[in-house]
């Protein structure tokens, strides 16, 4: 071994890597990928590598940002003509973005009861009153017996919680209405239905609780729809469909970063003007990033983009409800 402690030997044609044995001639390994650095070296200078290290990744991040927020489209133009090293790689950015939306979603975003349930108070007694309507038998006592011994233990409670309510509660109604049909008679989807119901309607926080828990799993699995998507409204571009996912991720790498700066903003005054061109430049970012990209005129790129915003909304959408009655 060396005074310096390295455990590498030299040879004619450099150094051998202390990895895999093999002969490294330049700074990385052919073999296995390893550098020439050695760490069993004192503290001072160990530290000073971790800021250069830092300040590489600092400058890459700050290229790709440039490029992704400044010329949409051009972040995966890099990528295809596999100008890579540069940039950071479209899963970490990704991952780096949605983990900094849904923080802040979760510390930030306002899901108030109105916005969880969608309606307010008013709505909420014009439903009951219209639903209570509807059901122009309530159950008997012993079919809501029946229906709330059917269910799980933990829903069961929750129903009883739901049921003891005013005759005018939206959610009482609903138990009321689903109590109608038994619960065992149902097919597994419509039981499953009937649980997240009770759930919600027990407690409406649990929808911005399990949104938070899920969705960012539910976005990234669906991310490879909307590749698809894209790949088949440029089938003619003659592009890998890795181009397209990774066309897709560099899009809603955008969305996440925008909506975490809106999150940010105040309500009101100029922050609210601001907070609002943010949660509506998406649209605009994606058919300039479209017409970028994969060169198309003005009114064609237009028009796929309408297109793909629709069927990728069929998936989102049922990926939104998902994540609200699985729980998490």
């Amino acid at each position: 071994m060396s005074e310096s402690g390295h455990d590498s030997t030299t040879t004619a044609g450099g150094r051998d890597c202390p990895n895999c044995g093999r002969e490294r001639p330049e700074s990385f390994c052919a073999g296995c990928g390893q550098s020439d650095r050695h760490y069993a070296r004192s503290l001072g200078s160990v530290a000073l590598e971790f800021l250069r290290e830092m300040f590489e990744l600092d400058s890459r991040l700050f290229r790709t940002l440039k490029l992704l927020f400044f010329r949409p489209g051009s972040l995966t133009r890099e990528f295809s003509r596999n100008r890579r090293v540069s940039f950071v790689s479209p899963v970490r950015l990704y991952i780096f973005a949605s983990f900094v939306f849904f923080l802040l979603l979760s510390l930030f975003g306002d899901f108030g009861e109105v916005v969880v349930t969608g309606m307010t108070e008013e709505d909420r007694e014009n439903a009951a009153t219209q639903l209570s309507d509807a059901v122009t038998r309530p159950p008997t006592e012993e079919r809501l017996a029946a229906f709330t011994a059917a269910l799980p233990p933990e829903q069961r409670r929750k129903a009883d919680d739901i049921l003891r309510r005013s005759e005018e509660d939206f959610g009482r109604q609903v138990v009321l209405s689903a109590a109608e049909e038994d619960f065992e008679e149902r097919n597994w989807i419509a039981r499953f239905m009937v649980m997240a119901a009770i759930d919600i309607f027990h407690d409406p926080s649990v929808v911005r609780r399990r949104l938070l828990a899920n969705m960012p799993i539910a976005m990234f699995f669906v991310l490879p729809v909307l590749g698809l998507v894209l790949a088949v409204f440029h089938f003619r571009r003659k592009r890998f469909y890795v181009e397209h996912l990774v066309f897709a991720i560099h899009v809603q790498t955008f969305t996440f970063l925008i909506y975490a700066v809106a999150l940010l903003l105040p309500d009101s005054g100029l922050g609210g003007w601001v907070r609002a061109g943010c949660l509506l430049i998406p649209y605009p970012y994606f058919v300039i990033a479209l017409r970028r990209y994969y060169e198309n005129g003005w009114v064609l790129t237009v028009a796929k983009s309408v297109g793909v915003y629709v069927l990728y909304s069929l998936v989102l959408l049922p990926a939104f409800v998902i994540s609200i009655v699985v729980t998490g």
